[in-house]
């Protein structure tokens, strides 16, 4: 999961500070997430900075659809960039923190754009979204107007490859569910002892996906899936 994406004007960016850190020192703090169902994560920085040896089968299987040019949405790091970049394709790394603009540069990505995708414009034959990165579209009401804002960014057969999650599971022992869908949720950084603004985020389960592809015309595959309801997509139609 990678910032809000609120937009190009972040003040407070514990996620970029963290990434900052750990790009000069090589170590951080860890990140804390809040989380609007009560519960508080502690996220090592490290993970931010894996690389093709240690990418999940998601991640590697997710870069292996990419066609130039592809258009990293939320590329924290960008260590997904750089892969593709080693493999000689065109892309693009996006991203709303400031931070972790700077140190995506100094990492050697050719073009690093700070910014919402919400804001971009554009042609790409591919919208990578990973860590969670359908997320983007904070809520699942807002998921078809973001969907169609990504298919002005898509070439003619375009696609999106994105990872999200069925986030059920977090209500088996009791938590209470939250008003409307169970998977409009809300979390905050917080980086030592500083706390950024809270920002919505969606994990879309497949069938709910698939109601909304099916709605506005476009075609869903789900590519591989894994524990605790996580999966790789990609969406075709475009």
């Amino acid at each position: 999961m990678g910032p809000s994406d609120q937009g190009a004007d972040d003040v407070s960016d514990p996620h970029g500070e963290a990434i900052e850190d750990y790009s000069r020192d090589g170590h951080a703090s860890d990140l804390i997430l809040h989380t609007s169902y009560g519960e508080t994560e502690m996220m090592p920085v490290a993970a931010f900075f894996s690389g093709p040896d240690n990418f999940s089968d998601i991640e590697s299987l997710a870069l292996d659809q990419c066609d130039d040019p592809t258009l990293d949405a939320g590329a924290g790091a960008g260590g997904h960039s750089l892969e593709l970049q080693s493999r000689g394709s065109r892309v693009v790394a996006l991203d709303a923190s400031r931070g972790c603009c700077r140190v995506m540069r100094r990492r050697g990505v050719h073009e690093v754009v700070h910014g919402s995708l919400l804001e971009q414009t554009g042609r790409y034959s591919t919208l990578l979204m990973l860590m969670n990165g359908l997320g983007l579209a904070r809520s699942l009401e807002a998921l078809p107007a973001f969907l169609r804002h990504c298919a002005s960014l898509l070439e003619p057969g375009g696609q999106i490859v994105f990872d999200s999650s069925d986030v059920v599971y977090l209500y088996e022992d009791g938590l209470p569910r939250p008003p409307g869908y169970y998977g409009d949720l809300a979390y905050c950084y917080e980086y030592k002892g500083a706390r950024g603004d809270w920002f919505p985020w969606v994990y879309v389960d497949p069938d709910s996906l698939f109601d909304v592809c099916r709605a506005l015309g476009l075609h869903l595959d789900v590519l591989l899936s894994e524990e605790l309801g996580q999966y790789l997509g990609r969406i075709r139609g475009f």
